[in-house]
């Protein structure tokens, strides 16, 4: 037998992680000296298991007509295929699509069936799964136990990946990652109807955004980082056991929920529509499917797709043979609702708050407590929520502020970490807001300020971002001396739009004067919403709740 290989250029970059393509056998032991060469684009980390059984099948030279199949099996970067399929990437003489498919999951057929009518095509057949690895959470070696469920970890947390908790979460992305997905979906299912369950996947979306987690390994390095909070990784278990195999620093121990998880189950996709190639992607997925075929995928620390271990799991490499219980699968309708969702919610934000500190916000409302500082303290909490990376910025508004206008900048909009003299941003937030002191006199500048506040958010665009205004305040528009009234603030706000730029005004009125009316018509036309509080406890729900919103849109 001749191996040839690696093929340079044989697939792209688009398809491809920059791993190789290899071509086993040679065409000369083909009788009628036609070879059909069938295309495979796996995971990389089963590549090494697909590529022994591929070695068999060529060396039994099955013909579908007169042409003997060869199979060249390639490591590629499931997302990039993925997307690849779901028509968003183009295919070329360099970056074809794959004969045969075989994703880390499941997870990635359904996505691409639910991107549209092309991703559903490009699918032609799903067969059973060659190997499976569940997701386990992984925790370090040595320190400490962890009750083996979701719920146990969730309170490690504070009961937010981001809480005051004894334990720190470490998770790849949910875009680039089946574990990062599932472990997305894992949260929302067993979250089930719990009011918080925004907020809880508002912060873990922080946590992923602010610990950029590529690979397992990635993971794992943090194990070593540092002390303070305990890391705790979601990984396969096929990672973790080749990580300890492999006696690297940070060893794991896997802990495996009783509530249940989903697993890597490594499904194998035909993509080849031509009637001939797809019968020889069939002879190859009886071939992945054998006992030597299965030895392969156990040898390299997966279970076979009926959940059977390796003999090689033991205690001391850090999980255990028998199957965890399986949650149930979701549909492709879910993984698509659930993914457009994550990507609304990974979508970087810029955030205006416009916070009213007119004469009425000193009013108290309970002993000790005046409106002003009832507003304030909702910030920590929504300012927790966020990533650094997180664009925000605070104007107060009443009357007569900065000479005529009644409005002034507490704080631009920018990164709430970037730094902004000798602290960042967020700390300078923190410091000012719980100082805030309402106006004497003052009134409310309410319509100009939100003119000007829609024409800086639109002047300052960031198509990468999401964009939204925040509007706190006790009462209703009211400046003397101005005549500005509601619709001619509404025929500007509609004459600011762009089809290009949407930017959300968001209100949250506090109060017996505050007009709904008025501020719900402001909302409509920006497609935002309204909350009135009717305590000083709603003001912080309603702030966390207008944050947390658009995980709730899908």
């Amino acid at each position: 037998m001749r191996r040839f290989g690696p093929l340079a250029g044989a697939v792209a970059l688009a398809m491809l992680a920059g791993t190789a393509v290899y071509a086993f056998a040679e065409d000369a032991a083909c009788e009628s000296g036609k070879v059909m060469r069938l295309r495979v684009a796996a995971a990389p980390e089963i590549v090494p298991a697909v590529a022994k059984a591929a070695r068999r099948f060529n060396d039994e030279h099955d013909k579908v007509g007169d042409a003997c199949v060869q199979a060249e099996v390639a490591a590629a970067d499931v997302a990039a295929t993925s997307t690849m399929l779901s028509g968003h990437g183009v295919p070329s003489d360099t970056a074809r699509v794959p004969d045969v498919w075989i994703p880390d999951s499941s997870l990635w057929v359904s996505a691409v069936r639910a991107s549209g009518k092309q991703g559903r095509n490009a699918l032609a057949e799903v067969r059973p799964s060659i190997a499976a690895s569940p997701v386990v959470i992984g925790i370090p070696q040595g320190r400490g136990a962890l009750a083996p469920s979701w719920a146990a970890l969730l309170k490690a947390l504070g009961n937010t990946p981001t809480g005051p908790g004894a334990a720190r979460l470490l998770v790849p992305d949910p875009a680039a990652s089946a574990t990062g997905m599932a472990s997305f979906m894992i949260t929302d299912a067993l979250l089930g109807g719990r009011p918080d369950k925004p907020l809880v996947l508002t912060a873990l979306a922080r946590t992923i955004r602010e610990t950029t987690l590529r690979t397992p390994e990635d993971q794992f390095a943090r194990f070593t980082a540092g002390t303070g909070r305990r890391p705790v990784a979601l990984v396969s278990e096929q990672a973790l056991w080749k990580h300890n195999r492999d006696g690297r620093r940070g060893q794991a121990v896997a802990v495996y929920p009783q509530e249940g998880t989903l697993s890597l189950d490594y499904p194998y996709v035909v993509t080849a529509r031509d009637r001939d190639r797809a019968r020889a992607a069939g002879l190859l997925a009886a071939a992945l499917r054998d006992g030597d075929a299965r030895r392969d995928v156990q040898d390299l620390g997966f279970r076979t797709p009926d959940g059977q271990a390796p003999a090689s799991f033991t205690e001391a490499v850090g999980v255990r043979p028998e199957a965890p219980r399986s949650l149930p699968a979701p549909g492709d309708a879910a993984v698509g609702a659930l993914v457009q969702a994550w990507l609304k919610l990974s979508l970087g934000m810029r955030l205006l708050i416009l916070t009213d500190v007119s004469g009425s916000m000193a009013e108290q409302v309970s002993p000790g407590l005046t409106r002003i500082q009832a507003v304030a303290r909702t910030f920590p909490s929504g300012l927790s929520m966020m990533s650094d990376d997180t664009e925000v910025g605070t104007w107060l508004f009443a009357t007569d502020l900065d000479g005529a206008k009644p409005y002034r900048e507490l704080a631009s909009v920018g990164p709430l970490g970037e730094r902004v003299g000798s602290r960042t941003r967020r700390d300078t937030l923190l410091a000012a807001l719980p100082r805030l002191k309402a106006e004497p006199g003052g009134g409310t500048g309410l319509y100009e300020t939100v003119l000007a506040a829609y024409k800086y958010m639109s002047r300052t665009y960031k198509p990468e971002f999401g964009h939204s205004i925040t509007v706190l305040t006790d009462g209703r528009n009211d400046q003397p001396g101005s005549d500005l009234t509601l619709a001619e603030t509404l025929r500007r706000l509609r004459a600011m739009q762009e089809p290009d730029k949407l930017i959300v005004v968001n209100m949250i009125g506090y109060g017996d004067d505050v007009s709904r009316t008025e501020l719900e018509q402001i909302a409509r036309v920006t497609r935002g919403a309204v909350q009135v509080a009717e305590s000083p406890g709603d003001i912080r729900k309603i702030f966390l709740k207008l944050l947390s919103r658009r995980i709730t849109e899908h």
